[in-house]
């Protein structure tokens, strides 16, 4: 708002308006230490004046400062004024300067300005300003050592109470000098370090902000906020989860390698050129459990948890220390489970969605080895899954039993190697007759319920000549399905 000498009010005829737009072109207020600067109207008076914002971080005392630069070169006179809303008017100047460029005024209250301009001569000309030292405050409910207070959480929910305070500010028409208010709105959000999180009403509710799945680890809450001068009030506070996330992953046992594995699968894998074989998810299966829990102390295994109330497990304190535990029965699933439990008491399960399968019993039976040495089917093996005992017994076309063995652990039989009695004496290539009796983890019986009378027909077909298997098929590459049978052993076959 401008304040005019005689000279000027002759020139304008007391156009006010006018006049204010010709001194605002002929000079101007700035500061070069203002954090936002706008205009201010007044209701009833015509006009704007300047308004330079200082925000106040951190409520630490920041002062403001205006800078008079007319627009014309040359040297004047500067006098500053306060406005005193208690005189309707502005106090007698509190600083001057004389015969200058520009003047400049610093450590300003809040409040109105004005700066007369004069040259002795034929300027004459006032400008007004106003000064806000923004007090804009957000802050967040902590503890003394900035802490989310103990009485805002629990186990199942945490309570978060952020608090922003806007600054007002008052001005007066220097022409009628009624006050008037200058609404100033703010907005918020609240944030976190943890990219993992998602805050409830971040942006829409202060306090009590409730969160009804807290972090699982510590986490700062970052409460930002905006008023409309543009000035940011940023206030933080740190909460130390108590909560706990059960997790756990399994490896299995490979029975031929003696390494674990993560994906083991049903099926077994015959020996290789090399005689490598990969084992499979049988009985007995050993299962190593990785504890992959956060903010865990205690954890209750169940590793077998059936209808019954069969209920086998423990219970472990290291998250670093992984667990065992043995499955003997075949042809089953288990869903195996942990319990953690934080320091404060916190509570969370974790339970495996894909079951761990206990493949079936199984046994497949070849009828040609060639073990001549050359490193390929030199060993009388044959496919098997979860097998809990094992008897083979080979016999000549005579009938005399060339290899006989009970077998406690298959996993540790390399099979027959074609001698003797497991002698030094070789086994004449030809046509053996073998018998196998199996029993599966799952209760499954394998042997031939007829053997005593496919045993007569062997002997029968031996004193024709025949030589059909038991059943008077004759025998077909590949593996067989019954338990009995004719084996063929040839020594001079090569890559077979």
């Amino acid at each position: 708002m401008l304040r005019t000498g005689p000279v000027e009010k002759k020139i304008i005829s007391g156009l006010i308006f006018s006049l204010f737009a010709v001194s605002i072109a002929w000079t101007q207020i700035t500061s070069s230490t203002a954090d936002h600067v706008d205009t201010i109207s007044y209701p009833v008076s015509p006009g704007e004046d300047p308004l330079f914002v200082f925000f106040q971080i951190n409520q630490v005392p920041r002062l403001g400062s205006l800078t008079a630069s007319p627009a014309t070169p040359g040297n004047y006179d500067f006098e500053w004024s306060k406005y005193n809303p208690a005189i309707n008017g502005f106090d007698p100047p509190f600083t001057s300067d004389a015969n200058v460029a520009t003047s400049a005024v610093s450590d300003l209250e809040e409040g109105g300005y004005q700066v007369r301009i004069s040259d002795g001569g034929s300027t004459d000309t006032s400008m007004v300003a106003w000064v806000m030292l923004d007090d804009f405050m957000a802050t967040v409910d902590k503890n003394s050592e900035g802490k989310v207070p103990i009485t805002k959480y629990t186990c199942d929910f945490l309570i978060m109470s952020g608090y922003v305070t806007p600054d007002t500010f008052v001005y007066y028409d220097p022409v009628f000098h009624n006050n008037i208010i200058l609404p100033i709105d703010f907005k918020f959000k609240w944030t976190s370090d943890n990219d993992d999180l998602r805050i409830p009403n971040d942006t829409t509710v202060l306090h009590p902000n409730t969160t009804y799945l807290p972090p699982i680890k510590d986490t700062w809450y970052i409460l930002t906020a905006t008023d409309d001068m543009g000035m940011v009030e940023v206030d933080s506070v740190l909460y130390e989860s108590i909560q706990t996330k059960a997790k756990f992953r399994v490896e299995y046992l490979d029975k031929y390698t003696g390494e674990y594995e993560s994906d083991l699968g049903e099926t077994w894998s015959p020996p290789d050129n090399e005689g490598n074989m990969t084992g499979s998810t049988d009985a007995k299966l050993t299962v190593s459990f990785k504890n992959e829990s956060e903010n865990g102390a205690e954890f209750e295994w169940v590793y077998l948890d059936t209808l019954g109330g069969i209920k086998q497990g423990e219970i472990t304190y290291d998250t670093a220390a992984f667990t065992e535990f043995t499955y003997e029965r075949a042809d089953e699933y288990y869903y195996p489970y942990m319990i953690s439990v934080s320091e404060a008491g916190c509570i969370d399960t974790f339970r495996l969605e894909e079951a761990i399968f206990v493949a079936s019993s199984k046994l497949e039976i070849p009828n040609v080895f060639t073990p001549n040495g050359d490193g390929r089917n030199d060993f009388f093996v044959f496919k098997h899954q979860s097998l809990q005992s094992c008897k083979v017994t080979i016999v000549d076309r005579t009938g005399k039993v060339v290899y006989k063995r009970k077998i406690d652990d298959i996993y540790t039989w390399d099979g027959w190697d074609g001698n003797m009695h497991n002698s030094n004496r070789r086994a004449p290539e030809g046509q053996y007759y073998y018998v196998i009796e199996a029993l599966g983890y799952d209760g499954k019986e394998f042997r031939d319920p007829t053997i005593i009378e496919n045993w007569k027909n062997r002997s029968n077909n031996n004193q024709t000549g025949g030589t059909t298997t038991p059943g008077g098929q004759e025998p077909e590459g590949g593996a067989q399905t019954m338990y009995t049978g004719w084996l063929y052993l040839y020594r001079n076959v090569v890559g077979y």
